[in-house]
């Protein structure tokens, strides 16, 4: 297409203030985050069980690659695999480039390659800004955040959602959801004649209902095999304390979204770090996330169900209860040990399986003072009874930042975490977990080749930097392999270290 070319001055976009926007809702996410002793609740913590027994890898080949390759800060890397063909991946991140925009790479042969970050490496149509000074973006925003990746069933579209914000009032955000038809090489075009298809708009900072800080956050996205989109994401309301989970749903391949279904409401309204899975055989949508529980009594897991693709969703269910959730908020909030940075908290992460009809919810808790990855599970026919939370494969050192998913046919689960357990408790890696009996024993394989320390890289922050990893990574399960994707460090190439890129791993379970 045509680009209109304009002066570099005239398209210099304001660095990205996302923590503008955070911080009027810290309080809840803090608020979230900080449990205490569930007064009066049925305690359903882990406590310290039996540990499932785990080993090396042994023979497990791996394969790791440097994604992005630029020299400035990628994080958030969600990941998605074709459907129908597993040599096709797309994987998104905040790029930190001078478009401030949502990034995405493609890869046509199993994620040996990928498309270049720079100069075109983002999704068009969200910002007014691409990464050429000297070539207007398609869109109306100042910058973008939260990448979510996925695939049709047939394989045929690839679809990547955004938040779009402005960085003048009215601070205004959009979800927008972009398409590609060619595995993730190029994205609807933006624009009057290409738009982006808008799943929600928001009225930010304060300029709704009296809040000091309204806003959307952290959406995910997921597409059943009957082709329906699913996006939840948590709505911040400020210093009310409250953030309900909401879920748009599209049954036209991303062409238009239904209007927003608030899921939760009553007592259970704190919400946040929201994932829906689907059972391919009946179409049911389950929906995980975590709630501050009113007056000060803890953090917990809920499950919602839907039976209706989106239309209606249950009541939340808890099963579950952390003992004192990751909190990486600095200044307000840091409790594992080290220098200090923004990371991921204990979000649950869900994945079903085909094999078992069980659905299983990894997350991080901090139980005998350090991090560790929690399972648990149970059969979709009776979500009020849940397995114990078991430990996988106990580690000497914290870890962070699970992701999980399982491959259908044999229900292999398949697990990565940022892991300090490879260097004393002082830096992190990226570690894989395997397990082919439903998380009994664990195949462990540490993938990074190097430790490193978050807190001495960051991404762009005024004159200096804010050490930032993302608040996620990403993992995909196919039948012979799992990919991950995870922010790293980069070379340094000017005064700041501020090149964080996008890793993708290949393990052969």
């Amino acid at each position: 297409m045509t680009h209109n070319r304009l002066p570099a001055a005239r398209l210099t976009p304001p660095r990205r203030t996302l923590d503008r926007i955070c911080m009027a809702g810290v309080a809840v996410i803090v608020a979230t985050l900080t449990a205490c002793s569930p007064d009066g609740l049925t305690d359903s913590r882990p406590a310290a069980p039996s540990a499932p027994s785990y080993s090396s890898l042994g023979s497990g080949s791996l394969v790791v690659v440097n994604v992005s390759n630029d020299t400035t800060a990628q994080n958030e890397t969600p990941l998605a695999v074709n459907p129908t063909n597993s040599q096709n991946l797309i994987t998104g991140n905040n790029d930190w480039n001078y478009n401030d925009g949502c990034g995405v790479n493609a890869s046509l042969d199993g994620g040996k390659t990928w498309t270049k970050t720079l100069p075109s490496g983002f999704v068009p149509g969200i910002t007014k800004y691409t990464n050429d000074p000297s070539v207007a973006g398609t869109g109306n925003y100042d910058y973008g955040g939260d990448p979510a990746v996925a695939f049709s069933p047939d394989g045929r579209t690839a679809y990547f959602a955004c938040f779009g914000y402005q960085g003048t009032p009215p601070y205004g955000v959009a979800l927008l959801l972009s398409r590609s038809t060619d595995g993730g090489i190029t994205w609807t075009a933006g624009g009057s004649t290409a738009p982006l298809t808008l799943v929600s708009n928001f009225t930010g900072n304060g300029q709704a209902k009296g809040s000091t800080g309204q806003f959307p956050d952290h959406e995910s996205i997921h597409v059943a095999k009957d082709g329906t989109i699913y996006i939840p994401w948590a709505q911040f309301t400020g210093s009310s304390g409250h953030s309900p989970i909401y879920v748009a749903t599209s049954r036209d391949g991303g062409a238009s979204f239904s209007a927003p279904v608030q899921v939760t409401s009553g007592s259970v309204h704190s919400d946040q770090d929201a994932r829906i899975v689907t059972d391919p055989a009946t179409g049911y949508a389950y929906l995980t996330f975590d709630n501050s529980i009113l007056g000060g009594k803890g953090t917990a897991l809920f499950v919602s169900i839907s039976k209706d693709r989106g239309a209606t969703w249950s009541t939340p269910v808890r099963f579950g209860t952390f003992q004192n959730p990751v909190c990486l908020y600095p200044p307000y909030c840091f409790n594992i040990t080290g220098n200090q940075f923004r990371g991921p908290g204990s979000y649950p992460v869900p994945a079903f399986d085909p094999t078992s009809k069980r659905l299983f919810v990894a997350y991080t808790d901090i139980v005998g003072g350090k991090a560790q990855i929690f399972l648990t599970s149970a059969n979709v026919s009776n979500l009020a009874k849940w397995s114990t939370a078991q430990t996988v494969a106990p580690a000497s050192g914290d870890r962070i930042n699970v992701e999980m998913s399982i491959e259908p046919t044999s229900g292999r689960i398949d697990l990565m975490a940022n892991d300090r357990s490879w260097s004393g408790n002082t830096l992190f890696d990226i570690t894989y977990f395997g397990s082919a009996d439903g998380g009994t024993t664990w195949a462990v394989q540490r993938v990074t080749k190097s430790s490193w320390d978050p807190a001495q890289y960051g991404v762009p922050s005024g004159s200096g930097i804010r050490p930032f990893i993302g608040d996620y990574d990403g993992i995909v399960s196919t039948a012979t392999s799992a990919g991950l994707t995870w922010t790293g460090p980069g070379k340094t190439t000017g005064a700041l270290p501020t090149n964080l890129e996008v890793y993708f791993a290949s393990v052969t379970p």
